[in-house]
């Protein structure tokens, strides 16, 4: 069989041919194969893959996974340290001084630490509370103009001259001292008075003429004159001022503030070492360059204000004037004030605490329990003092001159309260430093002095701030905000700071207070259903005229700022009852009756009723006083509609009882009293609210008991000193 023979030359010589002659439309058809088998697999590629969605949730779920696993994460045995060995102990036991490897000094330190004084950033306060007050304030009483004061002649002061208008206050605040007639700042500040303060108690000539000429048991009326500052003066002692009551609606906001971090702050970019340094560094004052203040001080506080609007939202945030509203009350009081609650002295700082002004009766201020150590960080640092020290406390408690006397030192008598620990106000010694030609240049930060060597101050963590709103009325909402003030401790320093732009300014601020100040001013009226009559004698049967059917007796309560006729407006500042008013179904509660007022009748310096009416020939048991005078127990504000009984049901009745005593007998008839239904009444309240009292609620209320308990109890002492009783001077308060 031959074998196939097969020409391999010739056949590569076809092929070749072959692709010489249709080479191109080879390679032409194999490029589209290419691309068509490519286009195939993406197009199939871009339908199976999975959704951008679907992807997403894969990753999150990735994402989930880990962040599962670092949370659970906690450490296992390979993670625990290993067995201890003696080059451990003994490196944590010996510890090395670094100076003896220090090799050769080449360059001053000075050359590497940052000396260079940088702006500490103020801090804010970090909780407040808001307490209401009403009170009576003791203030002075002078002409229009400012520049006459009513005095009563033949009552000398207790120091005499010019210290009348100008002597401390009772409770050895040494808020003034005996002043020169030139110096009495109350004459001299007559654009800030109040007007209260000028106008005065406006009583007629008719009444004030027949009140002088009135006598009480032998006591008569202080003569009064109008005196200039020149004339009192010159009275030497012979006059002093007279009083009136002014009557302030006050929100007074207490808040805590950070002290120690503050000292901490500046500490650490003023570069100093301790917070005495910090107590003792100083500046150039802003008012004259030439003289030195205290670099870390409190110049007071920022206030804005908004008031919440009838459709619950707010106003805009707005300026208020503390200083320029508070100022005129504390002028018109020649700056007699309140003394602080010996609790909190160690933590009142210069500079962030508004006193409170003089009053007649000191309890219309909160305690400091429901204001001051209503603050828990105040509230717990006192705790504190008190546990360390348990003596602490009595001994920060106003002393007796016979405590204080010291028989070297007479004229040091005093009434005050002994200071805490060192460095909780501003420190009472000149700041270190000279006067040069380029003003004052200061000196190394002096410490706190009584100090020992190495010795620090020990700063409260937290210091009260508080400041007053004497600008309120009553049925509005308020928020506060507050920036706190401070001096730049860098002012005019520019060598020791480490930017020019640090030594411009004379006073730095914080940023504005977080925490939320809020208070509403609830409305000075309320009324109760209750008839007083009938509680105070349980045989009581109603008066003549009053129809139960359509009557319902009913008591009001008011804050009065004033009161009288509208030529008298007499100031009053305090609560007073209508203890008994008959009211008709849609008729409004408020209304003009004759009540005892307790007023302050300066003439003879105590607080008595208008008008007196004494029984002639009558020593002091048979004199009596008259029934008060027309008062309006309606809102103060007209553009608050009063209290409206809208109906009510009831009152007690009484029905008869038939009992028969058989067949023949007569039926006897008897009469039953049921006492124990309840009255209820529905009124619409000033808020356009509907409120449900009922008789049994209201006459068990306890507020209603207590300001009643307390008005009768300045009624009594009013008419016990009209009779009489109680020497000049004397209040309804005991003071």
């Amino acid at each position: 069989m031959a074998k196939l023979k097969i020409d391999f030359k010739a056949k590569g010589q076809l092929i070749l041919d072959y692709f010489k002659e249709k080479g191109e439309k080879v390679g032409l058809g194999i490029c589209l194969a290419i691309m068509v088998l490519f286009g195939g697999l993406g197009l199939w590629g871009s339908i199976s893959a999975p959704s951008p969605a679907k992807n997403a949730e894969e990753m999150k779920k990735l994402a989930d996974t880990k962040s599962q696993t670092f949370r659970n994460a906690e450490p296992g045995e390979s993670d625990n340290p290993g067995p201890e060995n003696s080059s451990t102990k003994l490196a944590a036991l010996d510890k090395l001084d670094p100076s003896a490897y220090r090799g050769r000094q080449m360059f001053s330190e000075s050359e590497f630490i940052d000396v260079k004084r940088r702006p500490p950033v103020i801090l804010t306060i970090d909780d407040a509370k808001v307490s209401l007050a009403r009170v009576a304030v003791k203030s002075y009483m002078f002409t229009k103009d400012g520049k006459g004061l009513t005095v009563l002649k033949g009552a000398a002061s207790p120091t005499g001259g010019a210290a009348a208008v100008g002597m401390p206050p009772v409770g050895g605040n040494p808020a003034t001292t005996p002043q020169k007639a030139q110096n009495i700042k109350l004459f001299t500040a007559k654009k800030n008075l109040p007007k209260a303060t000028s106008e005065g108690n406006k009583y007629s000539d008719r009444l004030i003429a027949y009140l002088k000429n009135m006598e009480f048991s032998g006591r008569k009326a202080f003569p009064t004159e109008t005196v200039t500052a020149e004339d009192f003066e010159k009275m030497k002692g012979s006059s002093r001022p007279a009083e009136q009551a002014l009557p302030l609606r006050m929100a007074i906001v207490n808040a805590s503030f950070p002290y120690k971090a503050q000292l901490e702050e500046f500490r650490n970019k003023l570069k100093l070492g301790s917070f005495g340094e910090v107590l003792g560094d100083s500046t150039a004052s802003p008012e004259d360059q030439n003289v030195g203040v205290n670099a870390f001080r409190f110049l007071g506080m920022n206030v804005e204000r908004r008031k919440k609007k009838p459709d619950g939202n707010w106003d805009d945030w707005k300026p208020l004037d503390i200083r320029g509203n508070y100022l005129p009350y504390a002028t018109s009081t020649d700056f007699r004030f309140e003394p602080e609650d010996p609790s909190i002295a160690d933590f009142i700082v210069n500079g962030l605490m508004m006193p409170k002004l003089k009053a007649f009766d000191p309890d219309h201020y909160p305690k400091a329990d429901d204001a001051e150590l209503s603050l828990a960080k105040i509230k717990s640092q006192v705790d504190e003092s008190a546990r360390k020290d348990k003596e602490k406390l009595k001994q920060s408690k106003p002393r007796t001159k016979q405590d204080t006397f010291d028989v070297f030192s007479p004229a040091a008598v005093g009434t005050g309260t002994t200071t805490g620990e060192a460095g909780m106000t501003p420190p009472a010694f000149n700041p270190v430093g000279t006067v040069g030609a380029g003003g004052f240049v200061p000196g190394a930060p002096a410490m706190v002095p009584g100090l020992a060597p190495g010795q620090d101050v020990e700063p409260a963590i937290h210091n009260l701030v508080r400041f007053i709103d004497v600008d309120i009325q009553p049925g509005e909402t308020y928020e506060y905000r507050v920036q706190i003030r401070m001096g730049n401790p860098n002012y005019k320093r520019i060598k020791d700071v480490a930017s020019p732009t640090y030594a411009d300014g004379a006073e730095l601020v914080s940023e504005w207070s977080k925490v939320p100040i809020v208070v509403t001013l609830p409305e000075e009226q309320s009324c109760y259903l209750v008839d007083q009559s009938k509680e105070d004698n349980k045989s009581f049967k109603g008066l003549a005229g009053e129809d139960s059917k359509r009557q319902v007796p009913m008591q009001i309560h008011k804050w009065f700022q004033n009161t009288g006729a509208e030529t008298q407006n007499l100031s009053v500042g305090d609560w007073a009852v209508a203890e008994r008013v008959s009211v008709l179904r849609g008729e409004f509660i408020g209304r003009k009756i004759i009540a005892k007022i307790p007023l302050w009748i300066y003439f003879f310096e105590g607080f008595g009723l208008l008008p007196p009416k004494i029984v002639k020939g009558g020593g002091p048991a048979t004199a009596k006083t008259g029934d008060g005078i027309m008062v309006d127990f309606s809102p103060d504000r007209k553009d608050r509609p009063d209290f409206l009984l809208v109906d009510f049901e009831g009152p007690e009745y009484t029905h008869e009882r038939l009992k028969s005593a058989g067949p023949d007998a007569k039926p006897i008839v008897t009469k039953v009293e049921d006492r124990d239904r309840i009255v209820e009444a529905y009124i619409i309240n000033p808020l356009g609210q509907l409120e449900v009292h009922n008789i049994v609620s209201d006459r068990e209320n306890a507020n209603r008991k207590s300001m009643l308990q307390g008005y009768r109890e300045r009624v009594k002492k009013a008419e016990d000193f009209m009779r009489g009783g109680g020497a000049a001077g004397t209040t309804p308060f005991g003071s």
